[in-house]
This record gives structure tokens, sequence and C-alpha cells, in this order.
């Protein structure tokens, strides 16, 4: 099984495998290194083994986090390779993560909010929603949103 990157721009591929090499050159690691430069053979072959797919979504992460990829290789580059990160594992469990986050709030709609919190935990932080029928917690953190709990009472 591999992921496919031919759907990408050809530019923005060009982009990725360019920033990989660069990447890989920076590495302290002569592991890490080849991975990432096997990484950008595999972008440029049109094709990432699944194997790579984890170095794939963490370069992806590092390189538009921030907006630096926008800012130095422009938003064309940055929207293409931000969709194909969406199309990883790791980005297709944040999307439905945030999907599931707006529906759990969208289950608040016409109650009323007897109190909103948030709370502070090691690498993140809750959000506490208690309304006259529910009790909503929401954990952000590194990895995105993600629901808790949801009790839905009388």
């Amino acid at each position: 099984m591999t992921l496919s990157v031919t759907e990408v721009d050809a530019q923005a591929r060009e982009v990725l495998a360019q920033e990989l090499g660069s990447f890989a050159e920076a590495q302290p690691s002569p592991m890490a290194a080849e991975r990432y430069r096997a990484l950008a053979e595999a972008v440029g072959a049109g094709e990432v083994p699944d194997e790579l797919v984890p170095a794939l979504e963490t370069f992806l992460e590092l390189a538009l986090y921030r907006g630096r990829l926008r800012r130095q290789r422009g938003a064309e580059a940055d929207d293409a390779l931000s969709a194909l990160f969406f199309r990883t594992p790791a980005g297709a469990g944040a999307r439905k993560a945030a999907h599931d986050v707006s529906r759990a709030l969208a289950s608040l709609e016409g109650q009323v909010v007897e109190r909103i919190g948030v709370a502070a935990f090691i690498g993140g932080h809750a959000v506490e929603i208690q309304t006259d029928r529910a009790h909503l917690t929401v954990e952000l953190d590194r990895g995105g949103a993600r629901v808790k709990s949801l009790e839905v009472g009388p």
C-alpha cells in the first residue's frame, strides 16, 4: 500500500522534494537523514510507501506549522501540501476529530450555558461546558481537539 502524491501539483511536489532534501541534510542522525532522503525520492517518484508515511506526516506538520512554508515558498505550495497532509492518516484523524468536536458542540445548541471553563493539563488544555442538559469536555493539545466526554442528562 502506498500514498499517491501524483495529484499534488507538480511544482508543489518539487518544493516538497527540495524541502525534504534540505531537511534530510540537517538531520543529526544518519538513520533519520536516510529516511528523509528516501522520502524525497519517493515523492519524486509519485508514491510514498506506507513505512515512510509517518515521516511525511511529521515533515509536513513541521513545514506547515506557523506558516513558514507559505512565507518562503508561497500560498500555492502551502495549500497543496496542506491538502496532502489531510490525506495522510494523521491529517484524516485530525479532520475527523475536528468534525467530532463540532458535532458535539452543535448538540448543545438551544441549551442554557451554565458554566464554561478552561483547565490546564500537562501538554494541553481542557474546555468544559456545562449546560442545563449536558456536560461537554473537549481536550486541546498539539495533536488537535477531541471530545473527552459528553454527558447528556434530563
